[in-house]
């Protein structure tokens, strides 16, 4: 099998998506399975990633207001026609909705290739963030209108399956996530790390994109409300970058600290050295830094809302809430005062991520395109016939 990726981010920026792209490449090497990748130039030096199956094929982008990390590229149609018909895909997997990912889609049609999407970021729940409301409309079509083209949506869980299955998008399946517990697990905890955030004190640690859109102010808010009734006995810690970076730097409030992004053993010694995991986006299609911090040991307080209600159970693994400043802050507060119920919450949410192997994920991917594959036969045969 010989497949084509069309994704307009990828490393060295961070996030989700473009973690479970290098994770699904090192798979498909691991099955010596080919792979040309479509993605954008940084700025930054670009990492190694090419191999003896995969290659990576960079294209300089235009910096995006909403996103500073991101770079929006758009390569010329006959460039990704010629370097797409040398390679002869199988099958082509678009993972985004813009420049490059349109070109994907645009290739896949003009050659009848199979095609496959996956579907990563509700841009439209975003918008109201952003004071962009009033494009939401002319988004929702275009998504509706890109993704109708694709013999596969893949989303990554089944809260935002049924979403897009109330919007009437159809060809429907999952693509889940899994989580590697050699990476993130209790064992990275670290005193000395732990007495460098806040000696005694209560750590409650956000890992992530650090954007309105995450409902950062609903957490900047628990963090003054707590330090005024419990002085001087919390830190809430931010790891990673963002737009809203500064404003979390320039609250105020002294028990906030950011530390910016982490990656390898120093995020998983974050992880495994902090008290509570707080995440109150309710806007997550999947969430994946909820799935590192459950595996790090950390319960977690949650909304009650997104992807991350695929393994987020309220008294079980999580404290979880409507998107409400109060609700939050009280939750918090339990777990703090609360040390039986916060080590049940704990002990649970390292067990429930065990069975979350990324090798399972990605063969049922792999499935998934061979039964695409194998259908897009079957339909040229029964034209033909």
């Amino acid at each position: 099998m010989r497949i084509a990726y069309f994704t307009d981010t990828y490393a060295p920026e961070i996030n989700g998506v473009t973690n479970t792209l290098l994770k699904l490449g090192r798979y498909l090497d691991s099955r010596h399975i080919s792979q040309l990748v479509i993605a954008p130039e940084y700025d930054t030096d670009n990492p190694e990633v090419n191999s003896g199956y995969r290659k990576i094929r960079r294209y300089k982008g235009l910096v995006s207001s909403l996103s500073t990390e991101s770079r929006l590229a758009f390569p010329a149609f006959w460039e990704i026609d010629a370097i797409c018909d040398n390679f002869k895909p199988d099958i082509i997997h678009v993972t985004t909705e813009l420049g490059i990912g349109f070109r994907g889609m645009r290739y896949a049609l003009s050659r009848n290739i199979p095609l496959v999407m996956s579907y990563h970021t509700d841009y439209c729940k975003y918008l109201k963030y952003h004071n962009l409301e009033m494009f939401a409309p002319l988004l929702e079509k275009y998504l509706a209108w890109f993704y109708s083209f694709s013999a596969r949506t893949l989303a990554p869980s089944r809260f935002t399956m049924g979403e897009l299955f109330r919007k009437g998008y159809s060809n429907l399946d999952i693509w889940s996530r899994g989580i590697d517990t050699a990476s993130f697990n209790p064992e990275y905890r670290n005193e000395e790390l732990r007495n460098t955030l806040g000696k005694d004190k209560f750590i409650c640690l956000y890992v992530g994109r650090l954007s309105r859109e995450k409902n950062l102010d609903i957490l900047l808010s628990s963090a003054n409300e707590i330090e005024r009734r419990f002085p001087k006995q919390t830190v809430f810690v931010f790891t990673g970058d963002g737009p809203y970076a500064e404003a979390i730097q320039n609250c105020g409030y002294s028990n906030v600290l950011c530390t910016g992004f982490k990656k390898g053993k120093e995020l998983s010694e974050m992880y495994a050295s902090a008290d509570c995991f707080v995440f109150p986006s309710g806007t997550e299609t999947f969430g994946n830094v909820v799935l590192e911090a459950m595996a790090s040991g950390l319960p977690v307080a949650g909304v009650a809302s997104g992807g991350v209600l695929d393994f987020l159970s309220h008294n079980r693994n999580s404290l979880l809430c409507d998107v409400n400043d109060t609700a939050y802050t009280n939750n918090i507060i339990t777990l703090m005062e609360n040390d039986a119920l916060r080590r049940s919450l704990a002990q649970n949410a390292y067990k429930d991520t065990l069975s979350k192997d990324w090798n399972y994920i990605f063969d049922t991917l792999v499935n998934t395109y061979n039964d695409v594959i194998e259908e897009s036969y079957e339909e040229y045969f029964r034209r033909s016939a």
